[in-house]
C-alpha cells in the first residue's frame, strides 16, 4: 500500500491515477491510456475531483495507491494560474457525474446539453482553461493521459512511499470529507426534485433563488436539516489545539517542530480565511439585496466559519511568537 507525499505535493498538482478494480482496468484498456482518472490537488492535503457521486472533496492522506506505477503527479509550468483553477474547482463542488460523456471522452463525442455536468479529466482540463491555460485540444472530450501528455506541463518525481501501519490505520479511518460529499449530494438532490436538473452544483441554488425566490423558505429547510451547516464541529472536536494557543503550546513537539507546525497552521488559516470572508461578503450583499432566508442562513454559517479561522490563526501567532 502506498501514499502521496504530501510535502512534495504544490496547489494546483494534477494526480493521475489507476487501480487493480475492474473499471479502472477497462477505462485504460478502452482508452489506450495509462491512467484512468484525473485529480486536482488544492493545497493542504486536499483535493478536489469527479467520480460516480459526482465532484467532491478528498483527502490525500486516505488515497490509497496500490502499486507505485499506478500514480503520477504533474505539475502546471505557468504557476501564476494555479489560484483561478482551483476556483473553477470548488464552484463545480457537488455537480453530476457525466457517464456518457466520460465513456464517449476518447471518441471526442460530445452533448453540449451535457457540457455542464463533470467527468474526471474534463474537471481538470476545464478548471485550468478557466484559468487561461488550454491543457488538451478540447476539454469537454478529453482523457487523463491526454493531461499526462500536456506540453504545458512537467513530471514531480518520487512522490509516493510505503504506507506506515499508522498511516494506513488513519487512511482506513472514519473519513469526515466523505460524510460532507455524502451531505452535499443530499442537498442537491433534494434541491434538484424541487427545482429541477438544471441545479448542478450548489452554486447554482444561489444564483436560481436570486432568480426566482419561489422556493426559498424550502431551500433554507433542506439545508437546516442536512447537518451541513454543522459539518464544522466535527473538525473543532477533533483537533481542539489548533483553535487554542495554550493547547497548541502543550503538544509534544520539539522548539523547532513546533515553530514549523505553527507556520504551516498560520499558512493554512491565512488562506481558508480569505476564501471564508469572500463567501460572508457575497452572501451579506445577497441578504441585503434579495431579502433571502437562505442568504441570512449561509451569512451565518460563514461567520462561523470566519470566526473559528481567526482562533486559528490567533493561536497559530501566539505560538510563533512564543517561540
Amino acid at each position: 500500500m502506498f501514499l502521496l507525499k504530501k510535502e512534495l505535493l504544490k496547489q494546483g498538482d494534477i494526480i493521475l491515477t489507476c487501480s487493480n478494480e475492474k473499471p479502472s482496468k477497462a477505462i485504460c484498456k478502452l482508452t489506450g491510456s495509462k491512467y484512468s482518472h484525473a485529480i486536482l490537488y488544492v493545497g493542504d492535503s486536499s483535493y478536489i475531483h469527479s467520480d460516480l457521486n459526482g465532484v467532491h472533496s478528498g483527502n490525500i492522506q486516505r488515497l490509497i495507491i496500490d502499486e507505485p506505477n499506478f500514480v503520477k503527479v504533474i505539475r502546471v509550468k505557468d504557476q501564476s494560474a494555479i489560484n483561478k483553477a482551483i476556483e473553477y474547482a470548488r464552484l463545480q463542488i457537488g455537480t453530476s457525474y457525466s457517464k456518457v460523456s466520460a465513456l464517449n471522452a476518447g471518441a471526442k463525442i460530445f452533448s453540449k446539453l451535457d457540457t455542464k455536468r463533470q467527468f474526471c479529466s474534463r474537471l481538470v482540463a476545464k478548471s485550468y482553461e478557466y484559468a487561461g491555460i488550454n491543457l488538451v485540444a478540447n476539454s469537454d472530450a478529453c482523457l487523463p493521459q491526454e493531461i499526462s501528455d500536456s506540453e504545458f506541463v512537467l513530471t514531480v518525481e518520487n512522490c509516493i512511499s510505503v504506507a506506515s501501519e499508522k498511516e494506513t490505520e488513519f487512511a482506513l479511518s472514519f473519513n469526515p470529507i466523505q460524510r460532507q460529499s455524502e451531505i452535499t449530494n443530499s442537498i442537491l438532490e433534494s434541491v434538484r426534485k424541487l427545482i429541477g436538473n438544471k441545479i448542478q452544483a450548489l452554486a447554482d441554488i444561489t444564483s436560481h433563488l436570486i432568480e426566482n425566490p419561489r422556493f426559498d423558505k424550502e431551500v433554507t429547510e433542506i439545508y437546516r436539516i442536512s447537518g451541513y451547516l454543522d459539518i464544522w464541529r466535527y473538525e473543532r472536536e477533533q483537533n481542539p489545539w489548533r483553535y487554542d494557543e495554550n493547547l497548541f503550546a502543550n503538544l509534544p513537539l520539539t522548539k523547532e517542530d513546533m515553530k514549523n507546525c505553527a507556520l504551516k497552521e498560520l499558512g493554512i488559516a491565512e488562506g481558508l480565511l480569505q476564501l471564508y470572508k469572500n463567501n460572508l461578503e457575497q452572501y451579506f450583499y445577497i441578504k441585503e439585496q434579495h431579502k433571502l432566508k437562505y442568504a441570512e442562513q449561509q451569512f451565518a454559517l460563514y461567520k462561523q466559519l470566519v470566526e473559528n479561522t481567526l482562533d486559528h490563526k490567533f493561536a497559530a501567532e501566539a505560538v510563533i511568537n512564543k517561540t
